[in-house]
């Protein structure tokens, strides 16, 4: 349940929202990962200039309760610059300065992605860090989101933070959450972001800005003709290791999320784990089956299913529920097993795409974000670095920009 928060790979529990699985179905309650007001992080000061490329990380979000964001997540941090909640008043071609409205529109500064964006950040040098609830550093056209809303949802103190490495090498984030959630439903969710969240301008929602980091996301599925995302040197490192998963995921819509003020019907998530704990969500029954979980099925009545797609690498469908939390939720995991470590790691989200399009989603639906995470619950301390990430859609390529 990624990030933009949301996403949902634990199993769905109320309190601040579940996500939901594919097909149709019902609506399912609030929450998503992303979720949590849209924090109006300090406006970065200096200048915007990019700097040279660097690359990124992987994540999603946590489906289980919640990837959702607990009403708690909601609060605007203050001391922001820009308001994101207001998603009115677009500011020119990202302009220098602490804007103060979140954009209405879909880009994140037109005329210079590497400029300021409209909350007033440049993009980070080495050696920056943020450790403020729902603050993000600026790495051109991608943010890493210091994405804590399951302990904010949980009213924990839980020391997180995302970091550029001082040699510039790098770039990540560390965690360190005690006991904060026995039930297991409320995990942080730090990340990477390549776009917008999917829950419409100024919805509370959300845990990340109101206005796209790049020019080339939000589309509609049926304008994508390509869209991957490759990672060098992803590592997640342990001093202490609990209940925790390793993520790529993207969402849905049925509105453009750049473009719509208020709710822009979040429709559907779907992540790829390639780690997680052991006996996560353990196959109970020796089947060796998926969940599927749909609007006509309750409890030992649901039915299993077991469907497999190369998307970069074999993953095979572990959870599919319609009715997880607002939206519908895919879990796919690594045929592979669960990894710690990727010397390159790509991901064909284009086939994933397509995937769900055999399964009769529209092609009007938005594609608004893709997002690397982890997904980090209680008794975990340590940290996720890798030294390049790039996102492509439509043949055009992202990687990370570095300030001066």
């Amino acid at each position: 349940m990624a990030g933009l928060a949301g996403c949902g790979s634990d199993a769905p529990t109320n309190p601040g929202g579940s996500s939901g699985a594919s097909g149709s179905g019902s609506t399912p309650t609030a929450g998503a990962h992303s979720a949590g007001a849209p924090a109006t992080p300090t406006a970065g000061s200096g200048n915007g200039s990019a700097g040279a490329p660097v690359v990124g990380t992987a994540g999603s979000g946590n489906p289980g309760a919640g990837s959702g964001n607990p009403g708690a997540g909601s609060g605007n941090p203050s001391g922001g610059s820009g308001n994101p909640s207001g998603g009115s008043g677009n500011p020119s071609g990202g302009a220098s300065g602490s804007g103060s409205g979140m954009a209405g529109g879909a880009t994140a500064g037109a005329a210079n992605p590497n400029g300021p964006d409209q909350m007033g950040k440049t993009n980070a040098k080495p050696g920056d860090m943020a450790s403020t609830k729902f603050d993000y550093l600026k790495l051109g056209e991608i943010r890493i989101l210091n994405n804590n809303w399951g302990s904010v949802a949980a009213g924990c103190s839980t020391p997180q933070s995302v970091f550029v490495a001082a040699d510039g090498k790098s770039f990540g984030w560390n965690f360190d959450r005690g006991s904060c959630d026995s039930s297991g439903s409320r995990p942080d969710f730090p990340q990477l972001e390549f776009g917008i969240h999917p829950f419409g301008l100024g919805s509370s929602d959300a845990t990340s800005p109101n206005f796209s980091s790049t020019t080339l996301l939000p589309l509609q599925i049926k304008d994508i003709t390509s869209a991957s995302v490759t990672l060098t040197d992803l590592k997640i490192q342990f001093e202490k290791k609990g209940k925790w998963d390793l993520t790529f995921e993207f969402w849905l819509s049925t509105k453009d999320p750049g473009k719509t003020q208020g709710d822009a019907g979040v429709y559907s998530e779907l992540m790829t784990f390639w780690g997680w704990e052991t006996n996560r969500w353990p196959d109970t029954d020796g089947s060796g089956m998926t969940l599927v979980r749909n609007s006509t099925c309750t409890g030992g009545a649901c039915p299993k299913g077991g469907d497999q797609v190369t998307a970069g690498k074999g993953y095979k469908l572990f959870v599919q529920d319609d009715a997880w939390g607002k939206w519908r939720y895919f879990q796919f995991r690594d045929t592979a097993g669960s990894h710690e470590s990727f010397s390159t790691l790509t991901v064909d989200v284009k086939k994933l795409i397509d995937y769900l399009v055999s399964k009769g989603y529209s092609k009007d639906l938005w594609v608004s974000r893709l997002e690397v995470g982890s997904e980090i619950d209680d008794n975990n301390k340590g940290k996720v670095t890798m030294s390049n990430v790039e996102f492509e859609v439509n043949g055009q390529k992202r990687s990370p920009v570095f300030g001066q």
